[in-house]
């Protein structure tokens, strides 16, 4: 009897030591399969605001840049020809992260269930505004004074030079497709200062730093400001639903150290239209534009369906043009 129990006292202890051991074993498996990366290619989304071959060209330093920087075995900029389709790859998880548009951006919030992580910096500024502008000695001197006169806009794809100051006049008691005499599309922001300062229109929709594109002083002085529009915060950086947070915080982590004022980093931001940095962004802090586009919904269907296809415009024109998708 006392023979058998000091066998069952060993095979206790013989137990106890084997799951003891495996324990260990798995224990120590673990922290190693958490630092294995969740994703191997991180797929960048955008719309082509230039040509196709010159956005893969512009982006291969960043795209080289994500794959050290994320220890992947690759990082891809995955091109769609709208952003109704960019919305789709996001719920589809066809991309991880995507450069989107700040005037489309509600859209992937809503459907696609994107999420905002950061937006870039141009000009030490995350956001610019529109400008209503009219010739100095116009006699026009307030918003109101626009009716029966004639306006150039930029583009329907433009937030500073239709969007926003549509919604302007509107909240100004203007109705634009009523009061405004004569509309046309100018495409550039240069083409709209001209026709004013030589009196082809009377008003016009800019961006606010658009007079620096006049060539004399003088010119510049013959152009006035009538009114600015609300703020309009720069494109959102989205990643998809889903995307696990250890990755989030390294794509974020990575972008936040890209600084044209770097000598590191500055390479990577040189063909990025104009970016200077990037700086942490979430969804509350486009609600506004959330709470615009649901308000004027007309006036933003115009603007998407106008973006329905994209328009590739020349390079030269587009690196001089392009906040978002091309056009200010």
């Amino acid at each position: 009897m006392q023979k058998l129990r000091k066998i069952t006292f060993l095979a206790s202890i013989f137990i106890a030591a084997a799951v003891l051991l495996f324990v260990q074993i798995f224990t120590q498996q673990v922290p190693a399969y958490s630092q294995t990366p969740a994703i191997k290619v991180l797929k960048l989304g955008r719309i082509p605001y230039l040509d196709p071959r010159k956005m893969v060209n512009d982006h291969q330093k960043l795209l080289e840049y994500l794959k050290k920087e994320l220890n992947i075995e690759d990082a891809r900029l995955v091109l769609t020809p709208n952003y109704d389709e960019l919305n789709k790859f996001i719920k589809e998880g066809q991309v991880d992260i995507a450069w989107h548009g700040t005037l489309n951006y509600p859209k992937a919030r809503q459907e696609a269930g994107a999420r905002v992580i950061l937006m870039p910096t141009r000009f030490n500024k995350t956001s610019y505004r529109g400008m209503v502008v009219v010739r100095a000695d116009s006699g026009i001197n307030t918003i109101a004074d626009l009716k029966g006169k004639s306006f150039a806009y930029v583009d329907k794809k433009s937030a500073s030079g239709y969007f926003f100051p549509k919604i302007l006049m509107l909240e100004n008691n203007i109705d634009p497709d009523k009061d405004i005499t004569r509309v046309e599309y100018m495409k550039k922001h240069d083409n709209i200062l001209y026709n004013i300062l030589y009196k082809k229109f009377d008003a016009g929709a800019v961006y606010d730093d658009a007079r620096e594109l006049l060539k004399t002083d003088d010119q510049r002085a013959q152009i006035k400001v009538l009114a600015k529009t609300a703020e309009i915060l720069n494109e959102p950086i989205v990643v998809r639903s889903g995307l696990d947070e250890a990755t989030v915080k390294k794509i974020t982590d990575a972008f936040l150290k890209l600084k044209k004022s770097d000598p590191q980093t500055a390479p990577v931001l040189e063909h990025l239209g104009n970016v200077e940095s990037f700086v942490p962004a979430a969804d509350k802090d486009y609600d506004e534009i959330v709470n615009l586009t649901q308000k004027y919904q007309k006036i933003f269907e115009e603007e998407t369906h106008a973006t329905k296809e994209v328009q590739v415009s020349s390079p030269s024109a587009a690196s001089s043009d392009t906040k978002e998708t091309g056009v200010k």
